[in-house]
């Protein structure tokens, strides 16, 4: 089952998500560093998880300030979406 295609694609979306995550959290502001709980991107959309609707607030002011930043990341990335996490995940 390992070889099938399935796995490997979950495991580089995975990846994927990680690198986003990562990325992210470094170049923000380390006060909200914490407050993303996850970053899921699909085509040319970028979803971010917050913590709590309160820092989903801030972290859209944030993001915009990052505009240039995620442009040069990722030429692919035209809208950013901000998404409280479901409770138990942060």
């Amino acid at each position: 089952m390992q070889k099938g295609g399935w796995l490997q694609a979950a495991r580089a979306q995975h990846d994927v998500q990680r690198q986003w995550l990562d990325w992210l959290r470094a170049a923000l502001p380390e006060e909200l560093r914490a407050a993303v709980v996850s970053v899921v991107p699909r085509g040319e959309e970028l979803t971010v998880l917050a913590a709590s609707a309160s820092w989903g607030a801030r972290l859209r002011f944030a993001l915009a300030a990052l505009a240039p930043q995620l442009e040069a990341r990722s030429g692919r990335v035209v809208a950013v979406r901000i998404r409280v996490a479901p409770s138990g995940r942060s």
